[in-house]
């Protein structure tokens, strides 16, 4: 087999004579495949993975992981290129995860820009996600993503021991203790 290259096409030759061509990709690591050159056991879906199998798995995570998984295969030529993003997504799910994967998700789908939804945008959105809730204090004494979902509200922070007081306890007087004896002289 010998190949040549030719501005955007490339051709496969056996004993000088083109057995196939494609289209050349203008960017790095994109794939340009012809679905007539598949081979057809990879056209069968009797594999291990396939669309069914990744459905009936996110189906057991929430209609927004669905939504995304769906979006990751349909948004490829042949759907078998999207398997490798569905399992690392579905990965990600371990554990008590599936709350988190489900509402990272929803943020993805939710969003007004449509954007094609990959491995990589809901990893960093989790990423995000996991920042922010170890950042803020709980109520709670339990480590704040124990598998449930966090409850980022404002409501949520931990004020125990916080000193509330009006604005008459920051004054200069109050603050270099002095508020108390004028206080007791008005009395």
């Amino acid at each position: 087999m010998d190949v040549k290259i030719t501005g955007d096409r490339l051709s496969i030759m056996r004993d000088r004579e083109v057995i196939a061509t494609h289209t050349v990709a203008g960017r790095k690591h994109v794939f340009v495949t012809d679905p007539d050159h598949v081979p057809a056991h990879h056209q069968q879906s009797s594999d291990l993975w396939s669309r069914a199998y990744f459905l009936r798995q996110v189906h057991k995570i929430g209609p927004a992981t669905v939504a995304v998984i769906t979006s990751v295969l349909d948004a490829r030529p042949i759907e078998a290129q999207g398997y490798r993003t569905c399992q690392n997504i579905l990965a990600l799910a371990k554990g008590d995860n599936k709350p988190l994967l489900e509402s990272v998700c929803r943020q993805l789908v939710d969003t007004d820009t449509p954007r094609a939804v990959s491995y990589t945008a809901v990893k960093q959105r989790l990423a995000a996600v996991r920042a922010q809730a170890h950042a803020r204090p709980t109520t709670t004494d339990s480590p704040p993503l124990s598998g449930r979902p966090v409850d980022l509200a404002p409501a949520s922070r931990d004020t125990r021991g916080a000193h509330l007081a009006g604005p008459e306890s920051f004054s200069l007087d109050a603050l270099l203790g002095r508020g108390s004896n004028k206080r007791e002289g008005q009395a």
